[in-house]
């Protein structure tokens, strides 16, 4: 039992120390940053995660302003089959890869509808140092 505790132990920190060395740090954005500034340093990963509802036709239009886009993913949220209208969630990855002050913004619309001035957005400001 002491042994499996040891080794449980020692594999965690282990992994933790192999993480660390990485050098790249992750910054979570979410709907309530809007608005925000958030200083990172350079080679940072930023997770910008948003609520969507595509089903309804809507769904942002994101910008990322200059960072390294890396890739963006829908995750439906988890409802009974056969659920209609039900939304989830966007998630945004960009690399703040050289220094300076990015402006990351979406608009949240129909695609084939004229933008228009009380349409959702969302922006946050990211320094990279």
């Amino acid at each position: 039992m002491k042994i499996t505790v040891i080794m449980v132990t020692g594999i965690a920190l282990a992994l933790a120390l192999v993480a660390g060395c990485t050098g790249t740090s992750i910054q979570w954005l979410y709907e309530e940053d809007n608005g925000k500034t958030v200083e990172v340093p350079s080679g940072t990963e930023i997770i910008l995660s948003l609520p969507e509802n595509p089903t309804t036709g809507y769904s942002w239009e994101m910008n990322g302003g200059g960072l390294t886009a890396v890739g963006d993913e829908y995750y439906p949220d988890k409802v009974p089959e056969g659920t209609v209208g039900s939304g989830g969630t966007h998630e945004w990855k960009f690399k703040a890869e050289k220094t300076g002050t990015y402006t990351i913004s979406g608009i949240y619309k129909r695609a084939w509808e004229e933008t228009a001035t009380d349409d959702k957005r969302w922006q946050a400001t990211v320094e990279v140092k």
